[in-house]
Formats: C-alpha cells, structure tokens, sequence
C-alpha cells in the first residue's frame, strides 16, 4: 500500500486516466499548478462557455469541467445566486496557491461539474 495520501492518489489516478501530452493539461495561471485537462471539457445546458453577471454587476466568463483534480473546494454549499438552476455551489481554489479558479456545483441527484475561470488559468506546454 502506498504512503501517499487518499487525494494525492486520486489527483494522481485522475491525472493519469488517459495518456495525455503537457499542453492537454490547464493550469493556475498564478502558479503553474495543473488543475485540469482538455479531456475534462463538457457541456452544461448544452454549452462549455457561458457569460454571467454576479449580483455586483461583475461579469463571469466560465468553461465547464467534469473533474478539476488540481482544485479544492470550499465554503458551505448553497443555491443562492446560483447561475445553473437546480444546482448548489462552492468556490474552487487552486490546491497549491488557493487562487479562486471558479466554482464547484452539484446537484440532489450528484450530478457536477466545475465552472473555471478562463482568465485564472493556462494551457501548460
């Protein structure tokens, strides 16, 4: 049995699921710190980019993730000001620098995904 901990073997497995090449992978653009992969791309209501506007009038650029293995996430989940309907969030922040990358959102049913801030992250090469 390994000694390395539960979620580095997990940032691991997920990290190594398919045989990827370094610029498949997407960074914290603070800190170089992988987070994600392109393979984790997907749609939410039928679309990986969407726009928003927070109740501070600041507009949001996010793309959707299945999995961001570099990330943690934080702070109690909660549906107010959610912007995917029947979903709750918690914000996602870079394991190694704790930028805010974005957000975590989950359903009743366990459906989730991570909307990423596009401006907070890097293609790595």
């Amino acid at each position: 049995m390994s000694n390395l901990p539960i979620k580095q073997l997990v940032h691991d497995a997920l990290f190594q699921s398919q045989d990827q090449e370094p610029a498949d992978f997407i960074a914290c653009r603070n800190c170089n710190q992988p987070i994600t992969a392109n393979h984790y791309r997907t749609r939410v209501h039928d679309q990986h980019h969407h726009r928003f506007v927070n109740p501070n009038g600041v507009i949001y650029d996010v793309c959707c993730f299945t999995a961001a293995p570099g990330s943690i996430i934080n702070g109690a989940a909660t549906a107010l000001h959610c912007w995917f309907q029947d979903y709750r969030w918690q914000f996602a922040h870079c394991e190694h620098c704790a930028e805010q990358l974005g957000w975590y959102y989950e359903n009743d049913t366990n459906e989730s995904f991570f909307a990423l801030i596009p401006s907070v992250l890097s293609s790595t090469n």
